[in-house]
Parts: C-alpha cells; structure tokens; sequence
C-alpha cells in the first residue's frame, strides 16, 4: 500500500524536495524527491520527468553504501518509489560543506587552481547556504581559528564526516572506474550530534570516468587521466545540454551505485 500523502503536514518544500511529518513516529519524516531541477542559485530551474525516481535510487545506494561503513547519517530506509524515510532534524546548519579531490567548476575561478590539479587529502571549504548571497565560503583561516579557539567541534565534525563521506563514495565509484571530482553535502544536528543529511544524488557532486584503463592518479595533475567530455553530473545541465542528455546521465549514474551493494 503506498503512503497516503495529502493526508499528513508537510513541514518544509525545497528546490528538489517535499518534508512531510511522519504521524506514526515523531522522530522521523518523510522526504519525497521532485522531478525538478536548479542551477546558478536557483536562477536556471526546469522539471525533467522522471527525474525524481533516478535520484532516490542513487541516493538510497549512497546511503545504504555510508550507512553500512557506520557514517553518522539521518537516512534510515527508502519504503517506496521517491520516498526516503529519515530522521528529524532538531536544527538545521546552514552551510554547504564541499571536499574536492580535482580541481575543477568555481575553485578554478577565485582561487590560482589550474583544472585537473589533484589535492590529496581532499580539501574541505564550508559555505554559507544563502542563494541570494550566491553561497559565499567561509574563510579557511577563520574556520581553524574557531576549530581550536572556541571549541566549535561541529565544524571539525562536519569536516571529519565529509572527508569520511568523500574517501568511501570516492573508491565506490572507483570500482566501476569513475572518479569522485568533488562533493556538496549537508548536515545537521540530531540528539545532540553531527548527522550528514539532505539527499546525495547526481547534483550532489562531479564525476567524471577514466580516460583509460589503469589511470596514474598518483600525481599533481589527472587531467590526461580522466575524461571530463564524458561527465556523469549536473555540469551537463549547467553548461546547456538537453535535458534529456541530462537525464542519461543522471540515470548512468544510478546506475553504477545500484552495484554499489556489491563493493
């Protein structure tokens, strides 16, 4: 029987999702995917059909795959088609945590990194959650000042599990010889403690696939290891394709993390 929602409250709608209130558990909530898609701080916006079922696919093999290696999550199940059931937020925190393994998208533009250039650790930059301010990024220097200063082990958290987060989904998609780029997360708190939490899906990061077979990632630069013509992300939706060429691509990725359960 599927779940009946125009009967429950609906606590929140975002770009790409729908909040409901669970009314048998008040410590969980329903999030229900929408075929929507956004880019450029919500300015670039259109509905791709059929879109909402590729996302809570992917996302509900990302979660199993973070749940499984005992990453702190708020996902709990995914009980029907576009449905995840999760756990509810005390408080939100307002920030994008972003941790990149290559170079590439806005890093290139503010910053001396040159596309393809590899940072190992990942790096990890935290940005304030505001489309109208265009996500401004909190100052590096700043964030360790508070880090050890101030006692702010949120921060810290949120950067131990997105880096944690980054490192398993990374060598996931390694197996099926695609590289995690870069990755976009979110977090908030529950009972007191740090969770990962929104969804994780093809707007959620930058993939792109081996160049070859075998590929040296082990150095400054990957560029001529890895193909970024042949990107799986939402880059294809923010540089103009079509939003069916967006949709294969959406849908190549679900289905690689579909196998995910097998790594």
């Amino acid at each position: 029987m599927s779940i009946n929602f125009e009967s429950m409250d609906k606590i929140a709608e975002g770009k790409t999702k729908i909040i409901y209130r669970n009314p048998e558990d008040e410590k969980t909530v329903y999030m229900v995917f929408k075929d929507d898609i956004t880019a450029g701080d919500g300015v670039k916006h259109d509905v791709i059909q059929g879109k909402a079922l590729i996302d809570w696919k992917t996302n509900r093999d990302i979660f199993e795959l973070l749940n499984k290696r005992k990453v702190r999550t708020h996902y709990i199940s995914s009980p029907e088609e576009k449905v995840a059931l999760v756990r509810k937020l005390d408080r939100k925190i307002n920030l994008e945590v972003v941790s990149r393994r290559v170079a590439a998208g806005s890093i290139l533009k503010w910053s001396n990194a040159v596309e393809g250039q590899r940072y190992d650790p990942v790096i990890t930059q935290f940005h304030y959650k505001d489309d109208p301010l265009h996500d401004p990024m909190l100052d590096d220097a700043y964030i360790d000042y508070i880090i050890r200063a101030k006692n702010a082990s949120e921060y810290a958290e949120m950067k131990r599990i997105n880096e944690q987060a980054f490192e398993y989904i990374e060598a996931a998609f390694a197996h099926f010889d695609v590289q995690l780029i870069d990755i976009k997360l979110e977090y908030g708190i529950i009972d007191g403690e740090v969770y990962l939490i929104d969804e994780v899906s093809g707007g959620s990061f930058r993939l792109w696939p081996y160049a070859h077979k075998n590929p040296n990632l082990n150095q400054d630069s990957v560029l001529g290891e890895l193909n970024p013509d042949g990107r799986l992300d939402k880059d294809t939706y923010r540089m103009g394709q079509s939003t069916d060429m967006v949709k294969n691509k959406f849908a190549e990725i679900a289905d690689i993390t579909e196998k995910f359960k097998d790594v």
